[in-house]
């Protein structure tokens, strides 16, 4: 979103976070070891394949920390009349200064005056887990749990309603600061996140 200020990005992880990918990386390490140098030119490709097996289970879990760390929130901290919220393309800024409202969803911004706020609230889907026996079941299973999770967080967000016949209801997205968006840790998260979000909006526009 284009706006007169700038507001800090929460610094992200890196894949080394990740225990498994310090134990995929630790396996020919250990080999060595223990075993000696021969012994890891020997198993070299079998290390190759359960390191690329490691690492790659972890890249999902590892996605979900870098989003963990992608919403920038900004809640009047320094008294200068400002209220703000990014995440995934999507923003909006309260701006008590100027008694305005900026929004900004899928490639598009714009800035109402708070006369032109009609309703806000917000929405939470959970589908639940399926749990899948054995290792087929147990792919099938993660494959619609991750499908399932991705509509979901596509339904969820802060709506936001406004005098515009062109674009009458806005959506701004959230995503948990920690856990998972399917997991109850993460969802609870969230729904925090947005009632906070609903007392600024309630409290702001009250006084105005």
């Amino acid at each position: 979103m284009t706006t007169e200020i700038s507001f800090k990005e929460p610094s992200k992880p890196t894949i080394f976070v990740m225990k498994r990918v310090w134990i995929a990386l630790a396996i020919p390490v250990v080999i060595f070891c223990t075993l000696g140098s021969e012994a890891v030119s020997q198993s070299f490709v079998a290390w190759l394949l359960a390191g690329a097996f490691i690492i790659f289970t972890a890249i999902p879990k590892y996605l979900d920390k870098r989003k963990n760390h992608s919403t920038i929130d900004y809640l009047n901290e320094n008294n200068d009349g400002y209220y703000y919220h990014e995440f995934d393309n999507t923003a909006l800024l309260l701006d008590l200064n100027k008694k305005t409202l900026k929004l900004k969803e899928k490639g598009k911004e714009q800035t109402y005056p708070f006369s032109d706020i009609k309703t806000w609230r917000y929405d939470l889907i959970s589908s639940g887990k399926i749990i899948g026996v054995g290792i087929t079941n147990g792919i099938i299973a993660k494959s619609q749990n991750d499908s399932n999770r991705l509509k979901d967080a596509k339904k969820s967000g802060f709506f936001i309603s406004v005098k515009d016949i062109q674009n009458p209801e806005w959506q701004i997205k959230f995503f948990p600061k920690k856990g998972r968006f399917s997991d109850d840790v993460g969802f609870r998260d969230t729904e925090l996140q947005m009632k906070r979000w609903m007392q600024v909006f309630e409290q702001v526009l009250n006084k105005n």
